[in-house]
């Protein structure tokens, strides 16, 4: 199979092919972690769902600067969350503890908590959210950039909407 010059019968150089091989599985790698080969995600661009995500305690800076419409993303895989649709501030919440060691929760000022509800393109499962191919859940925490702002919000809830 392999001739005296190191070539694979007798046309290609067992280098050559080794690169090719390995180019071909850093090509394939790229497209799976794209979603290219996910069935999930042609489902996701039909559907949609509200997602509610939480953050305890963001400036009022940040918050004043969110506004209904703004796009969302979610800054690790650059996935888009569609648009805001409203956000709710209320007093932050801050846990810390008192002269006894109780654990109490506290307001900060120049802070507030922040809830963003957005409506996305995705699927709420058994098996959690998936949103652009990737999968999320309830409870996870995500840096997701909504227009000038930046978040570090938790996902608090997802229903499916038609």
């Amino acid at each position: 199979m392999i001739d005296k010059n190191g070539k694979l019968f007798g046309k290609i150089n067992i280098i050559d092919l080794t690169f090719l091989v390995i180019l071909l599985a850093a090509a394939l790698f790229v497209l799976y972690r794209a979603g290219v080969f996910s069935p999930e995600k042609a489902a996701a661009s039909e559907d949609r769902m509200r997602l509610i995500m939480f953050q305890e305690e963001v400036n009022e800076f940040t918050a004043s600067n969110t506004k209904p419409g703004d796009p969302v993303t979610e800054s690790f895989q650059n996935i888009s969350f569609g648009k805001l649709v409203s956000i709710e501030t209320g007093d932050s919440i801050n846990w810390g503890a008192d002269q006894e060691g109780k654990q109490v929760k506290t307001k900060k000022e120049g802070f507030v908590s922040a809830r963003l509800v957005m409506e996305t393109p995705g699927k709420v499962s058994s098996s959690g959210l998936t949103i652009g191919g990737s999968k999320y859940y309830v409870g996870q925490v995500l840096v997701i950039r909504v227009g000038k702002a930046t978040y570090y919000a938790r996902i608090e809830s997802a229903e499916q909407i038609n």
